[in-house]
């Protein structure tokens, strides 16, 4: 028994005197809670049980019922013990981390007999806490794969960097693994603090899966033509396709949004297409796709309105100066009676504004035509624009003709 506290003792040795702050996002937090038990080693078990589950929003009970380690007292009066082995071993078996073991050590406050029977005991425990960088969000996530043998990586980079753009999804990145698992066994060898452990197993799921294909793509390098007259021989490069976006849902594989958008140019004077050149196709492709998806699932919206001015969600990369939007009044929310789906809400044009001002993550709209209500709730569509109604062709001059004996007649 005292061999291995010895081991378990140096263990939690190298995690004692750490900094308040490890690093910018692991801290060492710290929680106390009280136990009851027959024994005072059971309170104090109960004890760390309780703020163990506290700390991790997890219910140990369950797990620890067949753990019933004895502590040892140290002589600095502090109480480290097998018992946080055992604690970080059922964290591990709960939160399915197998490398996560964030309970660093713990203190015994108080242990006190109870007047009738048992022992409560009070106490602190240390554990390694993850704070994410940045404010939370309530953004889905997403997962790109691009579904081509050759553009594969091309398809993911320009699709994930439109979405990105959008400032709408949380895009997850499943590229560079080799580049994650050097990081992990940095973390998991002995030059890292045994606090950085927090960091493991936080990886994020993702809540769609954004599927990106080219359903075709013709490339016609070196094209040549001799013209008879001159003996002029002309070079001609070209390339067209169409790509497709499909978003699922990863939790119930549904489809939620597919759409197609078809790119190509011609290149005189070039004898290959190149990488650059077909990227930059692609991404214009999966720009316009993307911003359809945004205004599907995310139609623009007004976040404040101030009678002829309004302020919308949407900033640099999505909007720009001078674009006329059509503003729709959102009102009643209409059910399939059949499916019970929702089919949206009725809109009623209430006039139409012009971009004035783009700032980095929103926008000034000035009205046109309608004043706003500050209590409405309005979205905004792209204006289109109405075509021109033909000119009627002027009818020719016919020359004046000589007056009939009737109409002499009627003129007398």
């Amino acid at each position: 028994m005292n061999q291995l506290f010895a081991v378990f003792a140096f263990v939690l040795a190298l995690g004692a005197g750490l900094p308040a702050q490890v690093a910018a996002q692991v801290t060492e937090a710290s929680l106390t809670a009280e136990g009851t038990g027959l024994t005072r080693e059971a309170a104090i078990q109960s004890a760390l049980v309780n703020a163990a589950g506290q700390a991790f929003g997890v219910d140990l009970q369950a797990s620890m019922e067949s753990t019933n380690l004895a502590t040892d007292i140290l002589a600095n009066g502090e109480e480290d013990t097998l018992m946080v082995t055992a604690l970080n071993s059922n964290i591990v078996k709960v939160l399915r981390s197998p490398v996560n073991a964030p309970i660093l050590g713990y203190s015994v406050d108080d242990a006190y007999a109870l007047s009738e029977a048992g022992w409560e005991a009070v106490v602190t425990l240390r554990y390694a806490k993850f704070e994410r960088m940045g404010a939370d969000t309530n953004r889905r996530s997403i997962v790109v794969v691009g579904s081509h043998k050759q553009y594969g990586s091309l398809l993911r980079q320009t699709v994930s960097d439109a979405i990105v753009g959008s400032r709408r999804f949380d895009v997850l990145n499943r590229d560079n693994e080799d580049i994650f698992e050097n990081e992990k066994d940095f973390i998991l060898g002995g030059d890292a603090a045994v606090a950085e452990l927090a960091r493991l197993s936080q990886a994020s799921g993702a809540d769609y899966i954004v599927i990106a294909e080219l359903t075709s793509l013709g490339i016609s390098n070196n094209n040549r033509e001799v013209i008879r007259m001159t003996g002029e021989e002309l070079v001609k490069s070209s390339v067209s396709g169409t790509l497709q976006v499909k978003i699922i849902e990863f939790a119930s594989r549904k489809l939620k949004w597919s759409g197609t958008q078809k790119f190509g140019a011609t290149y005189p004077g070039v004898s290959h297409v190149g990488a650059g050149a077909l990227s930059k196709l692609i991404s214009n492709a999966a720009d316009k796709l993307v911003s359809e998806m945004v205004a599907s699932i995310y139609p623009m919206r007004v976040v404040k309105a101030m009678g002829d001015t309004a302020i919308i969600n949407r900033g640099e990369g999505a909007v720009s100066k001078g674009e006329t939007y059509a503003v729709f009044l959102e009102g009643e929310e209409l059910i399939d009676p059949q499916s019970g789906e929702s089919l949206g809400s009725m809109e009623v044009e209430v006039g139409v504004g012009t971009v004035t001002e783009v700032k980095p993550k929103f926008s000034y709209l000035k009205m046109s035509s309608g004043n706003l209500e500050a209590d409405g709730s309005y979205i905004l569509r792209k204006a289109v624009k109405k075509p021109a109604p033909p000119k009627r062709a002027a009818s020719p001059r016919r020359a004046p003709q000589e007056p009939s004996r009737k109409d002499a007649f009627l003129n007398n």
